[in-house]
């Protein structure tokens, strides 16, 4: 069996389809296709069941995704191991949700890097969810996540602050001037939404169910840089962190009527004992 195809086979286990492992490893879909149906040729086996569009492990396929994941953890362990031997820093590997990597995270990087600069600190940015899944399976040390339910153990959690969701708009925009808006209010409002794999828009899909009205999604983007664009448009409304106020200057931020503050915060799993990595990030956020 060719090691070399392990990468590919298990960024298809982790994201569900070859379209998506392609985007994450920066290939083409006919490639990942290729490298799946060689190491199956290698294995002797099929590895995933395909149906139309969708794929799934068959019984040899979750054995081998079960020894790979070992398998990867030995090697990145050593791979962070021959980093920090060759230029003398830790590895911190951190994930964040787009909304923070859009506005706290940043100045928590350049401060802690400042101060510690024995670390070099690796960065993935993805929604909540994949994120959860990457801490569980000790692929991440840290993660930094919005959330109005903390999670509960074996996690442990550190609120770094509070931050409230608020409706953006161009200055030029009818509902500028408001000094707060319910979810009524935004029934036929043309909208930008991150997709519906966010958990922000989960949330704000739900807030508009309670509200008994229907958003009207213009346009769907996970990247923060377009949804900007839309609201500076006047093209559609956006929700956003307050935060976003003080660096927008050409956009109005309305407050929304009963959306409380959510807490931004820090998830770890490993004991900050053997990871001392983890503990000094934890304090320097205090």
């Amino acid at each position: 069996m060719r090691l070399s195809y392990i990468p590919t086979f298990a960024a298809v286990c982790r994201w569900g389809t070859f379209s998506r492992a392609a985007e994450k490893l920066h290939i083409s879909q006919p490639a990942v296709s290729k490298a799946i149906k060689e190491l199956e040729q290698d294995c002797g086996v099929a590895l995933f069941e395909r149906q139309h569009s969708t794929i799934s492990l068959t019984p040899e396929g979750r054995k081998l995704w079960e020894g790979c994941q070992r398998w990867l953890k030995e090697s990145e362990e050593l791979e962070k191991l021959g980093t920090s031997l060759k230029t003398g820093r830790q590895i911190l590997r951190i994930g964040v949700v787009p909304m923070c990597g859009n506005t706290i995270f940043p100045q928590l990087h350049q401060q802690f890097l400042a101060r510690h600069p024995h670390y070099q600190i690796r960065t993935v940015e993805d929604t909540a969810s994949v994120l959860y899944g990457l801490l569980d399976r000790q692929e991440l040390d840290l993660i930094l996540c919005v959330t109005n339910h903390l999670p509960l153990a074996p996690y442990h959690c550190k609120v770094i602050k509070k931050s409230r969701l608020e409706l953006f708009v161009a200055r030029t925009h009818p509902l500028a001037r408001k000094k707060i808006l319910s979810f009524q209010d935004l029934a036929g409002v043309p909208l930008v939404l991150f997709p519906d794999t966010f958990g922000q828009t989960r949330y704000i899909r739900r807030l508009f169910a309670q509200a008994q009205t229907e958003p009207q999604v213009l346009h769907q983007t996970s990247q923060v840089f377009t949804i900007l664009s839309y609201i500076r448009s006047g093209a559609a409304a956006g929700f956003l962190p307050e935060e976003f106020a003080r660096t927008e200057k050409e956009l109005a931020a309305v407050p929304l009527e009963g959306v409380p503050a959510a807490s931004i915060n820090l998830v770890w799993l490993q004991d900050t004992r053997t990871h001392p990595g983890i503990g000094e990030f934890v304090r320097e956020c205090e």
